[in-house]
């Protein structure tokens, strides 16, 4: 079963925000995020691809790496890796929080809360 995310980062005065879809729980992405994504140009390069499918370590695409034939390691797009149309990042005046977690980069450091229309950034946002 999916724990769905929702991943933001901020450029400027907007945010590029991304659906994923498996595992979105603190314990899976929060080790990833802060060790691997943790840069704003390493952020924005984890959403750069659109929606993903499984976040991995690596944003970066091995030869052969698709959804039929996982990388181990590497992050699964649903665009790039799956082969879907309009799955492109999202531009919002805020983080989208519309699934189960949602992850933001403030620019300096990752933050999350739990998403639901009763949490709001960023006063419900703790650091990873």
């Amino acid at each position: 079963m999916a724990t769905r995310s929702n991943i933001n980062v901020k450029v400027g005065d907007i945010y590029h925000c991304v659906y994923c879809h498996w595992d979105g729980y603190p314990e899976h992405h929060g080790p990833i995020l802060t060790a691997h994504y943790n840069s704003q140009e390493l952020a924005e390069k984890l959403v750069s691809h659109g929606d993903i499918s499984i976040l991995d370590n690596s944003c970066d695409k091995p030869e052969g790496h698709s959804f039929d034939n996982r990388v181990d390691g590497y992050t699964v797009y649903y665009g790039r890796d799956r082969g879907e149309e309009n799955v492109s990042f999202k531009e919002k005046a805020s983080p989208l929080n519309q699934e189960e977690f949602s992850y933001i980069w403030d620019g300096e450091k990752w933050l999350v809360m739990k998403g639901n229309e009763r949490t709001k950034y960023p006063k419900d946002a703790i650091e990873l």
